[in-house]
């Protein structure tokens, strides 16, 4: 993994996102390093670790680039550092993966010979298991509904028994390993730094596809993920369950995001917001006769933060969400 400008055709680099994830980053480039091929090049963009994981991914991996960032980015601004550096070095294929995931050892070979062999795919995923039960799915291809504007993992739970192993066209690919032609991120942009986490994935695919290109599922290549590891970080125990206030808030006030950006006419938004309402009634209920007052105060917030806050172009720049800490 040269630091040199690559200029070879086919060439992949890899964007991981670091924080506080030391324990799961290391697996995941290990991995990486142990496949059939290898990344030609692999950026690691740290949000503001506070555990010392930077230091010790640098000393376990010296041939990596790592990016440093003095405060917490998210999802989307730690993701955009990355595709930047890689677009800028030259790399025709761009590898968003999570950080808490590890993969098969043909599984980037798979992925990069399909894009190879389909120009008229933008953009690929592979079959995403867990990483315990080892053959429980957790994405398997996608669903996309127009009156809710909400995608939905294909599978989600169920038994990998090859059930979804049809290579095709999707609605959605999920931001946990999306292999994106460089070409697509120069038409269309990298995440909306708007969203922060959570729902970046759903809007770029839904302007790719706009766009008119096309995602496509790719069962063979395998990816194994340990769920809601980065969630998992900001709970606070006081909340209880298995939620904390920050999940809560961000993935319900960019479900908002999506309906204002997404929703093709005024029957559509109607629809979704119905079904959005609907949602968030029967949460808040849960969440109020399980004596959560914390979470249901951050789903109160979220959806007049999620209806009012600026989505303009002009105002791209990522603020920090409340509830992060």
């Amino acid at each position: 993994m040269s630091n040199e400008t690559v200029n070879k055709a086919g060439t992949v680099g890899v964007v991981l996102v670091n924080w506080n994830g030391g324990e799961y980053t290391i697996p995941c480039i290990e991995s990486l390093l142990e496949g059939n091929i290898i990344p030609n090049r692999i950026v690691v963009v740290d949000n503001a670790s506070r555990d010392g994981s930077a230091d010790k991914i640098v000393k376990a991996f010296p041939g990596i680039e790592l990016i440093r960032n003095s405060e917490n980015l998210g999802f989307t601004g730690a993701n955009n550092m990355g595709i930047a550096r890689l677009t800028e070095v030259g790399c025709e294929y761009i590898w968003v993966l999570n950080n808490d995931t590890t993969i098969d050892k043909q599984c980037l070979s798979t992925l990069k010979k399909y894009l190879d062999e389909h120009p008229e795919a933008a953009a690929c995923s592979g079959k995403i298991l867990y990483q315990e039960p080892e053959r429980l799915i957790w994405y398997a291809g996608s669903t996309y509904s127009r009156w809710t504007v909400r995608s939905r993992h294909r599978g989600y739970g169920e038994e990998d028994r090859g059930q979804y192993d049809s290579t095709g066209a999707v609605p959605f690919l999920s931001g946990c390993c999306m292999f994106v032609r460089r070409s697509a991120l120069d038409r269309i942009g990298a995440f909306d730094d708007h969203f922060f986490a959570y729902g970046e994935d759903a809007d770029w695919c839904l302007r790719a596809r706009e766009a008119g290109l096309r995602l496509d599922y790719v069962p063979g290549a395998v990816v194994r993920h340990k769920v809601n590891a980065s969630v998992n970080k900001v709970k606070d125990r006081k909340t209880r369950g298995s939620t904390s206030p920050f999940s809560v808030y961000i993935t319900s006030r960019n479900s908002l995001y999506l309906i204002r950006k997404h929703a093709e006419n005024v029957l559509q938004a109607g629809a979704a917001c119905i079904a959005y309402g609907a949602w968030t009634c029967y949460y808040g209920t849960v969440l109020l006769l399980l004596g959560r007052f914390g979470k249901l105060k951050a789903l109160l917030v979220s959806v007049y933060d999620g209806a009012t806050g600026s989505l303009a172009a002009s105002d791209i720049t990522a603020v920090k969400p409340r509830y992060l800490g």
